[in-house]
């Protein structure tokens, strides 16, 4: 094998606008490419070893970590594919998709190294095959995964989605701005998903009725989206900020970001994402007023924010 040869894969962030947790007991869900956001990987081969590195770090594939188990998963299942077991190779991660904040990190590192080692050996790679890597990792990474973080990453366009039945793209008729606001805690997926899960058993008829709300927001939102309805959609995200907080998955940061983002000028905010973390976002109706409530979200806590034209 030449040491030369490469292989690379890119794939972008997303945000789930309406139907975060709802989505993993069958209510729709609509998730929005967020391509200012992304990660590329590069797979290299090398004279021995097989190694894992970003800006940060450069580590063994067999040591990689308990929080990295998805990806080294997801790469053993590659090289077996490809009878490459004992390949050596590095491999380089590029990303400027913040971990852990409900943006599909994971879900778009997941599948550009499906895409990198496809690349690397030449082979066609179908969507089908694609999307069966990408959620094999997400469902050790995440636990119960809907599989809406992985079908978003690998779309240019919004999808409707229903686990286990449809992932629809449509197209958007919106002339508004969003901003993502990034509380600087980290979320977590599987405790979120099971806190959700606990008040399901511990307090159904309450739990169910914000589960059912949260579909219903989703389906009203569609329209808003294909119609330009700026302010109805606004209103449908103050809702479903409500409903998640009530399901427990809110954080106190990020109930002082959508509190901020509401104070000047957003016509709708919440969370979005698993959540106990995260990032949340807001809708503005141009440009100067997404840039104004970017500005306040920085001088009330937020660590980061991203300004996404819809």
């Amino acid at each position: 094998m030449t040491t030369n040869k490469m292989g690379t894969g890119t794939a972008h962030s997303k945000l789930i606008l309406i139907g975060e947790h709802s989505v993993v007991y069958g209510q729709p869900a609509i998730a929005l490419p967020v391509t200012i956001l992304k990660t590329t990987v590069t797979i290299s081969s090398i004279k021995y070893g097989q190694y894992i590195e970003n800006n940060e770090s450069r580590r063994r594939l067999d040591v990689l970590g308990d929080e990295f188990e998805g990806v080294r998963q997801l790469i053993l299942r590659l090289l077996e594919k490809f009878d490459s077991v004992r390949l050596p190779f590095s491999l380089e991660i590029d990303s400027n998709i913040p971990l852990g904040r409900g943006l599909g990190a994971s879900a778009a590192l997941a599948t550009a190294i499906t895409r990198a080692f496809y690349d690397f050996f030449d082979a066609k790679l179908t969507d089908e095959v694609l999307l069966s890597f990408a959620n094999f990792s997400e469902n050790i990474t995440h636990g119960r995964s809907s599989g809406i973080d992985v079908a978003t990453v690998n779309s240019e366009l919004p999808l409707w989605f229903i686990k286990g039945q449809t992932a629809e793209p449509f197209d958007l008729n919106l002339s508004g701005y969003l901003v993502i606001g990034d509380s600087g805690v980290h979320g977590f997926t599987s405790q979120a998903i099971s806190m959700v899960r606990e008040k399901l058993t511990d307090d159904k008829i309450k739990a169910q009725g914000h589960i059912n709300h949260l579909g219903e927001l989703s389906k009203a939102s569609k329209d808003f989206l294909m119609t330009n309805k700026l302010e109805e959609l606004g209103q449908v995200m103050n809702h479903a900020h409500a409903n998640l907080s009530a399901l427990g998955v809110s954080h106190p940061r990020l109930d002082t970001l959508v509190d901020t983002a509401l104070r000047n000028g957003a016509l709708g905010a919440k969370l979005t994402g698993s959540g106990l973390g995260g990032v949340m976002v807001a809708l503005a109706a141009n440009e100067k007023d997404a840039i104004h409530i970017s500005q306040k979200l920085l001088k009330n806590g937020a660590k980061n924010t991203w300004i996404y034209s819809v």
